[in-house]
Parts: structure tokens; C-alpha cells; sequence
């Protein structure tokens, strides 16, 4: 009897431990970052075990498209992502179920043609400015246009590929591009910066998530937050010599600007700008981009970042 009771104890015992290491069993999200400076808390949180430590499997797409990130976002192959406020509105009008949960880091630059002072690139009557029509990059073209006052003899020409835009800004067939960085401060080797959102007051950068993720893992989506806040406060004590081979193996951060890049302060993880909301909803509706009109509050979700 003695016997049977202790198979029975041990046999109890093995079951407690198979459901302890079961319910140990991380959480998983995955999330699509794009390929710039914004991204970089979310890279190193994973290279340095953040999320590990939080009990969380998170997988990082890297896209180098906003096209392809839509894509994969609408499709369900991602729970949430890096954007941009005008993506928010264009989601929203097609009924895609999506908030935003958080402001990130993200300035998009205007750098004239190589050799070019920003006196000559003002005094230009046709200011050629390479873009992708109706995104963010269009967005802060007229932004910046408007706060500089060149405006009236702004030339916007449509380029999506980057590489491209890139080449003709080098060669002189360009007045002047904006960029995100680390592009923009490539582009800054030899042109200069003529102006960025970030000067204007504007923050368009946002982290998306998708409405059934913020339902049904909601303690997943804290643990990120957790362990991006955790990056941060890394990235802003570490010396960037340390971690720029990863950022140049998974982001594709030019290898020139090892020495001369400067990595900004980031912040931990808070509510995206309502001004920058603000402004944009009345651009997007002044070009027809959207019918309605939406509010900050019907767009976000906070309780995450709290």
C-alpha cells in the first residue's frame, strides 16, 4: 500500500511539474518594424534579452516597404507594427481594426543636393523635392515647405523607390529629398539639412496593434512595452560603437556612418502627439485623402504603455 501511495505521490509530482513548465511557456507576438532609427529599441530589446526576460517570444519582420508591411498587417501575419499617422486614418477609413498604442521615434528629413547651402536650396525658384505621393514623406515635405517658407516654389516629384530618389538627389536632378533616418543622415555626407518634422513640432511616428491582439493578449503587449522601456534606458547609456554592427546586419545602417552617426535620446514608450494627429487629420481631409473625420481618442489605446 505504502508503495502504490508513493507511484501515486511521484506520478502527481510529475504532472505538477509538466503543467508548471506549461503554463512557463512565453507568450509570442510578432511585430514589423521599419527599417530606420524608430526601430532600433525593438532590435536591441531582443538582442539583449528583453523580452526574454519579460517571459515573451516576440518575433521582429524588418520591411523595408510600407507596401509590404500593410500587406502583412492586413493579412494577419503581424500583431502589431511600427507607422505613421497617416496610416492610422487610411486603416480606419477602410475598416481595418487597428489602434495606436504608443508614440515612436521618427523624423523625416529634408537634405538638399550635395554641396548645396540651405541660402542656395531657398533661393531656388523650382525646388525639386523627391517623394512618395500621399505617405508621411508627402506629408512632411509640405510641413516643412510651409514652416520655411518655400511653399509657393515647392516642385514635389513623385519618386517611390527610395534607391532611386536617392541617385538623383547625388547627382544633382534634385533640389532636395526627405528622408528617414538613417538615410537622411547618409545623404548629409555630402548635402545639406535643410529642415525636419521634428523642427516643425511634428511627431508622426506611432506603433500600431490589432484590435484582437489588444483582446486576447493583452499582458503580452505590456511585456513588450516593458522591455522596449528597458532598450530605451540601455540605448541611452550605451556607447553606439557597442551595438552598431547589429543595427548595420538587421536594419542595414550604412557602414559610413559608424563614426559620425549620433544616435538620438529616445524615450520610453508614450502616447503618440495629439497635435501631430491634429494636423494630420486636417491635411489628409484638405486632399481628399479620407471623408470623415476621426478622434485621437477612438484611435488609441493607452492602457498598455501605462
Amino acid at each position: 500500500m505504502k508503495k502504490n501511495f508513493s507511484l501515486i505521490l511521484s506520478f502527481v509530482l510529475i504532472i505538477a511539474g509538466l503543467s508548471g513548465c506549461a503554463q512557463k511557456t512565453p507568450e509570442k507576438l510578432t511585430i514589423g518594424v521599419m527599417a530606420d532609427v524608430g526601430a532600433v529599441p525593438f532590435i536591441m530589446a531582443q538582442q539583449e534579452h528583453f523580452f526574454e526576460e519579460q517571459g515573451l517570444d516576440v518575433d521582429i519582420q524588418v520591411y523595408r516597404s510600407a507596401l509590404d508591411r500593410d500587406a502583412a498587417l492586413q493579412t494577419g501575419a503581424l500583431d502589431g507594427a511600427m507607422a505613421d499617422m497617416l496610416t492610422i486614418f487610411f486603416y480606419e477609413q477602410s475598416g481595418f481594426d487597428v489602434k495606436m498604442t504608443s508614440a515612436t521615434y521618427g523624423d523625416y528629413i529634408m537634405v538638399s543636393a550635395p554641396e548645396m547651402t540651405s541660402e542656395a536650396f531657398l533661393k531656388t525658384q523650382d525646388i525639386k523635392i523627391g517623394l512618395s505621393s500621399n505617405t508621411v514623406i508627402d506629408f512632411a515635405t509640405e510641413q516643412i515647405a510651409d514652416r520655411l517658407g518655400f511653399d509657393k516654389t515647392l516642385n514635389k516629384v513623385a519618386i517611390p523607390q527610395m534607391p532611386v530618389r536617392l541617385q538623383l538627389l547625388d547627382t544633382g536632378e534634385l533640389t532636395g529629398a526627405t528622408l528617414p533616418d538613417p538615410l537622411a543622415s547618409a545623404a548629409m555626407i555630402r548635402g545639406t539639412r535643410i529642415g525636419s518634422t521634428a523642427e516643425t513640432d511634428l511627431y508622426p511616428g506611432i506603433f500600431i496593434m490589432n484590435d484582437s491582439v489588444l483582446s486576447e493578449k493583452p499582458e503580452a503587449v505590456k511585456k513588450m512595452y516593458a522591455a522596449y522601456n528597458e532598450a530605451v534606458d540601455y540605448l541611452n547609456k550605451t556607447d553606439m560603437e557597442t551595438y552598431f554592427p547589429v543595427l548595420e546586419e538587421q536594419l542595414g545602417f550604412p557602414g559610413a556612418l559608424k563614426d559620425t552617426y549620433k544616435m538620438p535620446v529616445y524615450e520610453k514608450a508614450a502616447p503618440p502627439d495629439t497635435y501631430t494627429f491634429d494636423v494630420t487629420s486636417k491635411w489628409m481631409l484638405e486632399k481628399a485623402l479620407i471623408e470623415d473625420t476621426y478622434t485621437y481618442d477612438a484611435l488609441t489605446a493607452l492602457d498598455y504603455i501605462k
